[in-house]
């Protein structure tokens, strides 16, 4: 689910890993998770709120559409990144950069709502499967962001992989919505490993070779890369309720 192109992130010559300044490039580490801490914050929020005072309606909603909810994810998850990329190639300024992060988390609250829905009126405990796969993200999201800060390895050399398996995905996702077969769990695990994979690029992107003005770039490259792993953590759990 994550096609983001960063193509507005800052190149090699002003990468903030090149400051001599150790308090420069603290600072725009500890902005650029701030930066994705708010923007995770601002999305349980919102669905927090939606479920609670618009649970029924949402689930309703989605019931009646059937196919077409697929469809819908599938065009936001394919338009969503290119409507962000031109706002953020439109506008060199922090205004505009935010404006991009907050159309991510509006993109993501969009995404979610379905499987939440299944998960809140359809599944026994499914708060508390949410609340795991919560914590399971929020664990594995930790451990590749202290792997890379540890070891200071630059998995830059994931892009073609990363970008061919994403392709690969999205091939068997429109095939699935077309020919209704379902994905399975095989599927699950290996967009789990596909967003694992992604965390590790873009994190040693903002380490290694983002500019130090790009911190809000930087955050979303990072929250679809952890959105994207919640969501099939979540599928996954849910998948072995039903089990």
């Amino acid at each position: 689910m994550e096609y983001y192109d960063n193509t507005a992130r800052g190149l090699e010559r002003g990468a903030v890993s090149l400051l001599d300044d150790v308090g420069a490039r603290s600072r725009f580490l500890t902005r650029t998770y701030l930066n994705l801490t708010g923007a995770v914050l601002a999305f349980a929020a919102i669905e927090t709120f939606l479920f609670a005072f618009c649970g029924d309606a949402i689930v309703n909603l989605f019931t009646a559409s059937g196919k077409l909810t697929g469809i819908v994810i599938l065009a936001l998850c394919l338009g969503g990144p290119f409507v962000a990329n031109a706002v953020l190639n439109a506008s060199k300024t922090k205004f505009g950069q935010y404006v991009a992060l907050a159309f991510y988390v509006a993109m993501y609250v969009a995404i979610f709502m379905p499987i939440l829905a299944i998960a809140l009126h359809f599944t026994d405990g499914g708060l508390r499967l949410i609340g795991q796969a919560a914590g399971l993200t929020v664990s594995m999201f930790v451990a590749l962001t202290a792997a890379v800060f540890v070891t200071r390895k630059d998995f830059s050399f994931l892009r073609s992989f990363l970008v061919f398996a994403s392709f690969a995905a999205l091939a068997f996702i429109v095939a699935s919505l077309i020919f209704g077969f379902n994905l399975g769990i095989v599927f699950t695990v290996a967009m789990i490993g596909l967003a694992c994979g992604y965390i590790l690029y873009d994190t040693s992107n903002v380490m290694l070779h983002c500019d130090e003005s790009m911190d809000v770039v930087a955050s979303i490259e990072l929250f679809a890369s952890l959105m994207t792993l919640f969501y099939y953590v979540l599928h996954l759990l849910l998948s072995l309720n039903r089990d």
